[in-house]
């Protein structure tokens, strides 16, 4: 039979069908497709506290069943940013369903006290509410500077001093620091020449025993005032 001979309605019959068919197995195809790229599992690792880790896993609940490649890394920025303890974070894509996340906190350098409330910062400068236990903090005394703090320490450590040394800071409106080191001596930090300031503290230490003085003074120049 040729193809001129056969009814014209049919083809038109036939040809209809086979494009429903064909859409009906494509949209199947493709609801599988996504079903399979559905987030599925989301593995925390985490150095911080069971009661912590279990909230920042709630908070990421809403990534379930999102398609693993619609989520970007800025998402989960915005959610593990409003965590303060967290010092950085890793996040791998298992394919097709899952999520490695990795997540370290920061160093606690001191606490300090805020409308009577005790709050702890960070190494990431950031600061803490959460209550941490940890005896052996220095207390930090005055309007605080964050940033004034962490070149402070980050100086200190550098000149070759042991942070944990240091058992109180006072800060000053003139932005400069005294330091009680070893719960005995204090130090009067001037407002400049940090660096030049912190390696002749370094020296004078060395070369003098500290238990005879309680005030080393540092705030005239290079001059010395030992008392």
């Amino acid at each position: 039979m040729t193809l001129q001979s056969i009814d014209k309605r049919k083809i038109y019959f036939y040809l209809f069908l086979f494009i429903i068919l064909l859409s009906i197995h494509n949209i199947n195809s493709i609801e599988n497709f996504d079903k399979f790229f559905k987030i599925k599992s989301i593995n925390l690792k985490s150095d911080i506290e069971d009661k912590l880790n279990k909230e920042i896993t709630n908070s990421l609940n809403q990534f379930y069943n999102r398609n693993i490649f619609s989520l970007s890394i800025d998402e989960m920025h915005n959610i593990l940013g409003k965590y303060n303890i967290i010092s950085e974070f890793r996040v791998r894509k298992n394919y097709p369903s899952s999520i490695d996340l990795e997540i370290k906190k920061t160093i606690i350098l001191a606490y300090y006290f805020s409308d009577n409330q005790k709050i702890y910062l960070g190494e990431n400068g950031k600061q803490i509410k959460k209550n941490i236990i940890n005896s052996n903090l220095p207390l930090i005394v005055g309007d605080i500077n964050i940033k004034s703090f962490i070149v402070l320490k980050n100086n200190l450590i550098k000149q070759g001093f042991i942070f944990e040394d240091f058992n109180k800071f006072y800060y000053f409106k003139s932005k400069r620091w005294d330091l009680l080191y070893k719960n005995k001596l204090l130090i009067k930090l001037p407002s400049n020449n940090l660096e030049k300031s912190l390696l002749i503290l370094k020296d004078t230490i060395k070369n003098i025993n500290i238990d005879n003085i309680r005030i080393i003074d540092l705030r005239i120049g290079e001059t010395i005032i030992l008392s």
